[in-house]
């Protein structure tokens, strides 16, 4: 397909012409799975775990973008930037989503906001009270940490793993694997201090082992 039956297919699908659109759908949709699957990669998308509605809903706004008259057709090239361009802000707003609607998540007292979420947490608990006051008990406890092992230790519980924490800090695997087992250690003992190991140890297995 050229240029010229190309742009001829985008100016059917903007008249809302369910062939059309069917056509532009199936020549990009490998092309932008593809290209998603890359960038989640590269950029640790981890929270980006439902590729194919974000693929879905990147359609939805580019047909959506036609109709309104927003975009324009300019070439290939083009089209496939706004497509990827739509992609990422489609990603950005799954992130906020998934912060906002993530029921279960650390609770920061110094920020006074959360920090982070442990998505899993929530099957191994049930009692909310017990619940929130477990996380806010950890919280309290990974900040008291030093920096380094700090946030070896919230990236681990994010969900990120050791190679993608070795690419955002730039340390070795044997760097971060030794500041994530002290942190744990570390993080056992302060909280062993405190009431949370008979109320909450045996929920999180990164507490595991004996003293």
């Amino acid at each position: 397909m050229d240029e010229h039956e190309l742009g001829a297919l985008v100016e059917a699908a903007a008249r809302g012409e369910s062939e059309a659109e069917g056509a532009l759908y199936d020549r990009y949709l490998r092309f932008l799975t593809r290209r998603m699957t890359e960038t989640r990669a590269r950029r640790n998308w981890f929270w980006l775990t439902d590729l194919e509605s974000v693929v879905q809903d990147v359609f939805v706004q580019f047909f959506k973008a036609l109709k309104e008259g927003k975009f324009a057709f300019e070439g290939e090239h083009r089209l496939q930037g706004f497509l990827l361009r739509t992609g990422f802000f489609v990603a950005m707003d799954r992130k906020d989503r998934a912060r906002k609607e993530q029921a279960i998540s650390l609770y920061d007292p110094e920020e006074g906001e959360l920090r982070f979420d442990l998505p899993d947490f929530a099957d191994a608990v049930y009692d909310q009270l017990d619940r929130q006051r477990c996380l806010q008990l950890l919280a309290q406890a990974i900040a008291t940490l030093n920096p380094n092992r700090r946030e070896v230790l919230e990236r681990t519980l994010a969900g990120q793993k050791v190679r993608d924490i070795c690419e955002a800090l730039g340390r070795s695997p044997a760097s971060v694997s030794g500041l994530k087992f002290n942190a744990c250690v570390e993080l056992r003992k302060i909280l062993g201090e405190t009431s949370f190991l008979d109320q909450c140890g045996a929920l999180f297995g990164l507490l595991g082992g004996s003293s």
